[in-house]
């Protein structure tokens, strides 16, 4: 029986890499399909490893640009490109996030506005700041950290679903937030933190295993927030949680680097 079981949950996840990328990407390499919640949740497996390829594409751009324009256009240019690598998609969950928190009306009414999509002052506000952050912390990162950062943190900010998966619940029976708690184990959650992990220790050695520390914390802490405020988490969620922990690992990684504290192994 377990290994039945074992066998089901291996099926959900090896054929899910193409629909973390059709997911997390306007990328839409097949006919359109429909997946069962099983198997789109188990697609959270192979987050990290299209942040990273977000990352490559990021960089292949930044080596671009370099010769080109100063480092403040050139990051400009960068955020741009990570806007379209992820269609929006988790700017949207920022927004929408922010103005359910914002609120003043009980946990209903704030799933509801959530749900509507129309962005208000709060959402407006939020994004600004986080794209603010965002452009000023690349136009900061600077060698021998600055290639290898570019291309970590939007895997990790990927993988930082994980722990908010793992701790919180789901607020609503069905959605995204649903899906993906509901697959999370016995595979996805594993296999997607030794991706980046691995991703973490070819970048920067073992240092860059704390940058998996600041990339959970910064999601939690916006999925503390939102669990308060809504008795669990959404797919909006998900995607703020997303964009603060990829803002916060820039910073960390420019932080560190100019204090001596993180070497590139790799991308130098």
């Amino acid at each position: 029986m377990r290994s039945a079981l074992a066998r089901s949950a291996r099926a959900h996840v090896w054929p899910s890499p193409l629909i973390a990328l059709e997911f997390l990407t306007p990328l839409r390499l097949r006919r359109v399909r429909q997946w069962d919640d099983r198997s789109f949740g188990a697609a959270l497996a192979w987050y990290p490893l299209v942040g990273l390829a977000i990352g490559i594409v990021l960089l292949l751009l930044d080596r671009g640009l370099e010769r080109l324009l100063p480092s403040g256009p050139a990051s400009a240019l960068l955020v741009a490109a990570l806007v379209l690598l992820s269609g929006g998609l988790h700017l949207d969950g920022i927004a929408d996030t922010a103005d359910g928190l914002a609120l003043q009306g009980d946990r209903a009414e704030r799933l509801g506005i959530m749900s509507e999509g129309n962005t208000g002052p709060a959402g407006v506000m939020a994004l600004v700041l986080v794209l603010l952050v965002t452009w000023t912390a690349l136009a900061s990162l600077a060698a021998p950290v600055r290639s290898a950062g570019i291309v970590l943190a939007p895997a990790l900010a990927r993988w930082a679903v994980v722990p908010v998966v793992v701790l919180f619940h789901p607020a609503r029976p069905r959605g995204l937030g649903h899906a993906l708690h509901a697959a999370a184990w016995p595979l996805a959650v594993p296999l997607a933190t030794v991706l980046a992990a691995a991703a973490a220790l070819a970048l920067f050695g073992p240092q860059g295993l704390a940058l998996l520390a600041v990339a959970a914390g910064a999601a939690v802490a916006i999925a503390y927030a939102s669990a308060r405020m809504l008795d669990g988490v959404t797919g909006d969620t998900y995607g703020a949680a997303i964009e603060i922990a990829q803002a916060a690992l820039w910073l960390a990684i420019v932080a560190a680097g100019a204090r001596g504290w993180l070497d590139a192994t790799f991308l130098t």
